[in-house]
């Protein structure tokens, strides 16, 4: 028997409610309305409206569509998984979204360098078995790729005890959700 699609429902702005399919694949966890809803309420319409956002280990991409359905200017969407890249590029064709994003396929930390930059808000949900939050943080002190003010989503194991609020970040919030957890961390200036 085929694995079946999972379904992932936009919990708000424009499109809410609206339900997608993507197909099945390994170690694909996706972010669950009710923490989307959360997350979201949590940082505010003031930052996702008109921002640049990059949704980097996108997965189904439901991070990166919710922000464009309430309103961001641009998402670049990376993705590893060449299946979920094409179901995320028919995600935005039939939300009529495809102007405002781009999705690159490859591993985040080789690609991160060559996006466009100027982000305002970086969602990453990296699989819960990977190690890799605290060298994408580091990647992320960079001002060319996140504004000075921009906030950095982080999706983990609620039990992982690893401190992200180092550098040019301070800690925004933090919350839990089952066996999810939220960072999201500031980002201040360079030298401080």
């Amino acid at each position: 028997m085929e694995p079946e699609d999972v379904t992932t429902r936009i919990s708000g702005g424009v499109h809410r409610g609206r339900t997608l399919r993507t197909p099945p694949a390994s170690g694909l966890r996706p972010t669950s309305e009710r923490v989307r809803a959360a997350l979201f309420s949590i940082i505010g319409r003031e930052a996702v409206e008109g921002v640049r956002v990059a949704d980097l280990y996108a997965g189904t991409g439901a991070l990166g569509l919710e922000a464009l359905s309430r309103g961001a200017a641009w998402v670049s969407f990376v993705e590893r998984n060449g299946r979920l890249c094409s179901a995320i590029r028919d995600h935005l064709e039939l939300l009529g979204l495809g102007c405002r994003a781009e999705v690159r396929r490859g591993a985040v930390l080789r690609t991160i360098e060559s996006l466009p930059g100027g982000y305002d808000l970086v969602m990453a949900d990296p699989p819960y078995d990977s190690d890799e939050l605290a060298d994408l943080v580091d990647a992320l002190q960079s001002p060319r790729l996140l504004n000075t003010g921009g906030l950095v989503v982080l999706e983990h194991r609620s039990d992982e005890e690893e401190e992200y609020a180092f550098g040019r970040f301070s800690l925004r919030a933090s919350r839990t959700y089952g066996d999810t957890g939220i960072t999201i961390l500031a980002a201040g200036d360079v030298h401080g």
